[in-house]
């Protein structure tokens, strides 16, 4: 029995370590002042409906709090200063100040939080028949909204391909991630061009 009991001792620090060196490449792969680019999935199971939802699209996101994201049903564009939500339904367009906004919180930081967490653990997936890391994270830095996190990444370069969090109401979320891009994007990427029929209401 004591033979067991320090194998066990030893087995979780070493997976500890191994999730550790996980996030800290995936961390890596980003860099500070990374401007990004991907297109992604969101699935989302209310516990106490037990609905799906399910969105999808792509967002573009530089330094300076600049942001483009893009969905069927909604528009949100940022260039630092002001800021653009676009409903294409409704055939309008608020304008804001971005310092006026209480939440200034990018809308990849939604996505890339993980990076903020401490990894606890590491286990081997499968995702679209390719192997990724699985690493399950410790949610206490957000814990007043989420109660489990963990995120999936590629062993290629330790970018992230699936995050799953499960928030305090129970509500199960999947988010997956593709066409993961680095680079260096035009200014007009982040400014909204007013197409003709729609109504602008500028609130800056």
């Amino acid at each position: 029995m004591p033979i067991i009991i320090l194998m066990l001792t030893l087995i979780v620090p070493v997976f500890a370590a191994e999730a550790d060196s996980l996030l800290k490449c995936s961390a890596g792969y980003f860099g500070k002042n990374a401007e990004i680019k991907f297109n992604f999935q969101m699935y989302t199971r209310v516990a106490s409906t037990g609905e799906e939802i399910q969105k999808n699209g792509t967002l573009l996101t530089a330094n300076k709090n600049r942001f483009a994201l893009t969905m069927p049903d909604l528009q949100v564009l940022s260039d630092g200063v002001s800021l653009w939500q676009y409903n294409p339904l409704q055939k309008q367009v608020l304008v804001k100040l971005v310092s006026d906004l209480e939440n200034k919180l990018q809308p990849s930081e939604i996505l890339f939080r993980y990076l903020n967490t401490k990894a606890v653990s590491a286990k081997k997936e499968v995702w679209k028949t390719k192997s990724v890391n699985a690493v399950s994270l410790n949610p206490d830095k957000y814990k007043d909204q989420f109660k489990s996190m963990e995120v999936w990444l590629s062993p290629a370069d330790c970018s992230p391909v699936r995050l799953h969090t499960i928030d305090n109401f129970g509500n199960d979320t999947w988010y997956s991630i593709e066409n993961l891009s680095k680079g260096k994007f035009a200014d007009k990427e982040f400014k909204f061009s007013l197409p003709a029929g729609v109504d602008e209401i500028d609130m800056r």
